[in-house]
């Protein structure tokens, strides 16, 4: 080694070996953050479809109950979409399943998408 170098092989190895470890355990953390269902968040909402139902959506969702999270699982609805109909919702009810078309924004192309993944229960 020579004198005028300011770290050992030693130290240098340590300082690598600490990287690693520290490399491996945000990798860990970072792998239960986002696999791991979170103990904080109440699950969603979500209504499987009855056996006589001519099922094509993998779930079903009632737009007169279902959480804004919930609504961003459709196809074609994301936050703000999801947001205006819970908006919606607070002055209004959904009757029918068609009646969502009234929100700003999903019209009748959107709601022939939606239309699997949608079930209005009787209040």
């Amino acid at each position: 080694m020579n004198k005028d170098s300011l770290i050992t092989n030693r130290q240098l190895k340590f300082i690598v070996t600490l990287s690693v470890v520290a490399v491996v355990l945000g990798l860990i953390l970072l792998i239960q953050t986002y696999s791991l269902p979170s103990k904080t968040r109440p699950p969603l909402e979500l209504t499987i479809a009855e056996p006589e139902q001519l099922f094509t959506g993998l779930f079903i969702l009632d737009p007169n109950s279902s959480p804004a999270d919930s609504l961003e699982l459709l196809p074609g609805i994301g936050p703000v979409l999801a947001d205006r109909i819970v908006a919606y919702r607070v002055n209004h009810r959904f009757e029918t399943e068609i009646d969502i078309i009234n929100v700003n924004g999903i019209g009748p192309r959107l709601y022939e998408r939606l239309r699997p993944y949608l079930k209005v229960r009787p209040q």
